[in-house]
């Protein structure tokens, strides 16, 4: 997540990110015991809202956050809700996104919201 808010010229801090975190809503992934990744899901009146999921870039590839967003997806057509989310400008999660049926409900200055 850093290196797109370093990119749009945001403040990367450290100490809110880990404020932010709640065990409640937020996953740790592991693949094989390691940690590598997180997945933040919050189920709203309206929607589940996928708030954020990250996967170490030595993991990316393998179908990991696909296998996610998919289980995210399978929970809310139970719950018969959308999912939604928002993806920062520049940030290539976007075409993972989109193939997997979201689309874009509103275009802000530095970030989509999109909708599956």
């Amino acid at each position: 997540m850093r290196p797109y808010y370093v990119e749009l010229k945001w403040e990367w801090d450290i100490t809110k990110f880990r404020e932010f975190f709640d065990p409640n809503i937020t996953k740790v992934i592991q693949a094989d015991g390691i940690d590598i990744g997180m997945l933040r899901v919050e189920e709203r009146e309206d929607c589940i809202y996928l708030g954020d999921i990250q996967i170490d870039s030595a993991y990316r590839g393998q179908g990991i956050g696909t296998q996610l967003i998919k289980t995210v997806i399978r929970s809310a057509i139970i719950a018969n809700k959308p999912v939604r989310l928002r993806v920062l400008k520049g940030n290539p999660a976007k075409d993972l996104y989109l193939r997997l049926g979201f689309r874009e409900i509103q275009k802000l200055d530095n970030c989509s919201m999109m909708e599956n």
